[in-house]
């Protein structure tokens, strides 16, 4: 499941007769499928040599006359198999069609499927594995992702100091995607001059709700309760809706104990990140915070951000007066023990 496998096959010429793209990283998995594409088709013979199918109710009697059907003036025609889910939950129907022929492809097909949905115990993901190449696409490391957006602002003739990339990931919403268009942002606003500063980052990009949700949270493990509720106020104006604030607390919290646990397990920063599905330098925040609350006091508030949600979706209680309310639970109640 190794980028570095399929960066060789574009660089040699040599590709395998299926593909399986999965992975939380959309832009990269985005990346590397246009440039497969780009390597297998021939543009003046697209129409002839390439298709996509896709989603869960896929004509199969189609899929298989384009397996079936000879490339037209190439090497290999393309059939791209995108969100079907059939790596999570396949009919029954799906199961045997693709046993038979995944395990027979013809060697001119170049199958790939781009999917969402995985369960790498399935005996088709097995069999992928088994006869072409799986590429997972997760979320970059944090000095990875520094390095990249380095690079991607000096193709653009820009400055920018590592310790504001650090800061501007730490405020954009995850995934390559969202970074590159606050980058973007970056470099209009700044078309002027050279050297890209902190405020600029505070001037002109967007901090994503999950951004605010964990600097309340920074707030709260530091006593700061003036800027925790301040936070809140903001997001507040700005509409924020008040089931997703809730939701990030709960599952921040999550993050925080399960990080907690597996430390105390004596497990790396690095295997975490890939044990919780969370990007590095999420993980970094939820080290540094699990040294500030106790396993009661993050389940306690698991359990209290469930409650409030319930309350709120039974119109039990007002949704905004619910928030605060629980808001002034965490920031009253012992953090450590």
């Amino acid at each position: 499941m190794s980028i570095d496998l399929l960066k060789k096959q574009l660089k040699e010429g040599e590709f395998s007769n299926i593909y399986l793209f999965f992975g939380e990283e959309e832009f990269l998995k985005e990346y590397y499928f246009s440039q497969l594409k780009s390597k297998v088709v021939d543009e003046s013979f697209k129409d002839f040599n390439y298709a996509v199918f896709e989603g869960k109710n896929i004509d199969l009697q189609q899929v298989e006359d384009g397996i079936e059907s000879l490339p037209v003036m190439s090497q290999y025609k393309m059939l791209v198999i995108k969100n079907s889910g059939i790596f999570k939950s396949p009919k029954a129907v799906e199961k045997e069609f693709w046993n038979s022929y995944l395990a027979d492809i013809p060697s001119y097909i170049c199958l790939v499927f781009y999917e969402k949905e995985i369960d790498k115990r399935s005996k088709l993901f097995n069999l992928v594995k088994k006869q072409g190449m799986i590429v997972e696409f997760q979320y970059q490391k944090t000095v990875d992702l520094v390095n990249w957006v380095n690079r991607v602002i000096t193709a653009y003739k820009k400055k920018i100091a590592k310790q504001d990339i650090y800061y501007l990931l730490e405020h954009c919403d995850i995934g390559m995607t969202n970074i590159k268009n606050e980058i973007d942002k970056l470099i209009h606003y700044c078309s002027n001059r050279e050297s890209i500063q902190r405020q600029d980052i505070d001037a002109v990009c967007t901090k994503s709700t999950e951004s605010k949700v964990f600097n309340m949270i920074d707030a709260l493990m530091d006593n700061n309760f003036q800027r925790t509720f301040e936070l809140l106020n903001d997001m507040k104006v700005l509409k924020e809706p008040v089931v997703k604030i809730i939701s990030l607390l709960a599952r921040h919290f999550s993050g925080i104990l399960k990080v907690k646990v597996l430390l105390k397990e004596g497990v790396s920063a690095e295997n975490i990140a890939n044990k919780i599905g969370a990007a590095p330098f999420v993980v970094k925040k939820y080290m540094n915070h699990s040294q500030k609350f106790s396993v009661e006091y993050l389940h306690n508030a698991i359990q209290r951000c469930l409650e409030i949600d319930s309350d709120i979706k039974s119109s039990k209680m007002n949704d905004w007066v619910a928030l605060h309310m629980l808001i002034v639970e965490c920031s009253t109640h012992k953090r450590m023990a």
